[in-house]
């Protein structure tokens, strides 16, 4: 897929070497405003280092990287998300000593001032569907709640893009079904992109779905068709990897 004009992310031949290994390879990807887009693909396939080339994780090797029409290839994390771009990495990034709603109120205050930060604080925990862990310090949290709190800092920060890397890892029954409503309520208002395994989420949240496979886009879709696609099936049954993450 070319980057097309109205895209509020794309990208163009991006590609990421370590040194033989391609583990992504001219990638060219296009997202819209509003849209809820779901990467996938087996252990290997590149869309881990795909994403953490979106996130300023990794400097790509070549290639173009446009949110918004501006060049964000090669920058650092923290000016990607001045440029309002909100990241959720795997493992949750909170202040352990502080309650949820502390958290959440000082992320919002990185860009209001302290009242309307607090007004923040309570929209994301009641978005979230957790407010009565308001004031219960982050560290005695289960996992599940720990995940939502750090997804309702970065939306307290009101990105225009917000990126989730594997949200539901670690997450089953009640939490799971709750962070897929949550992430179904924001589509729309809201564009993201989710990289997950668990197949059962992406049924739960997905419409359309990107599948990487060795370093490339091998389909894109609606979930229902991507899952019922036989070399899709064919993907993940027969594992195949290579060395790219």
């Amino acid at each position: 897929m070319n980057a097309a004009s109205g895209s509020i992310l794309a990208t163009s031949s991006l590609t990421m070497r370590f040194g033989g290994v391609v583990a992504v390879d001219n990638v060219d990807f296009s997202l819209a405003p509003g849209e809820l887009r779901c990467l996938i693909g087996p252990n290997g396939a590149g869309k881990s280092t795909f994403f953490k080339c979106l996130t300023g994780q990794l400097r790509p090797s070549s290639g173009s990287i446009l949110f918004d029409g501006e060049e964000i290839g090669g920058r650092h994390t923290h000016e990607i998300v001045a440029r309002g771009i909100g990241i959720k990495t795997q493992v949750p990034n909170l202040f352990e000593g502080l309650s949820a709603y502390e958290n959440v109120s000082l992320a919002a205050s990185r860009r209001n001032r302290a009242d309307r930060a607090a007004e923040i604080a309570g929209e994301m925990l009641e978005l979230m569907q957790i407010p009565e862990i308001a004031g219960e310090a982050v560290g005695t949290l289960a996992h599940g709640q720990r995940q939502l709190v750090e997804l309702a800092m970065v939306l307290a920060g009101r990105p225009r893009l917000v990126l989730l890397d594997e949200p539901a890892a670690g997450m089953a029954g009640e939490e799971r079904a709750r962070l897929a409503g949550v992430v179904r309520s924001l589509a729309g208002d809201n564009t993201l992109i989710v990289v997950e395994h668990d197949m059962d989420f992406i049924k739960d949240i997905a419409s359309t779905v990107t599948v990487f496979h060795r370093g490339r886009i091998f389909i894109e879709g609606h979930v229902e068709e991507i899952m019922a696609h036989s070399e899709v099936q064919e993907i993940y049954l027969g594992k195949e990897t290579n060395a790219a993450a």
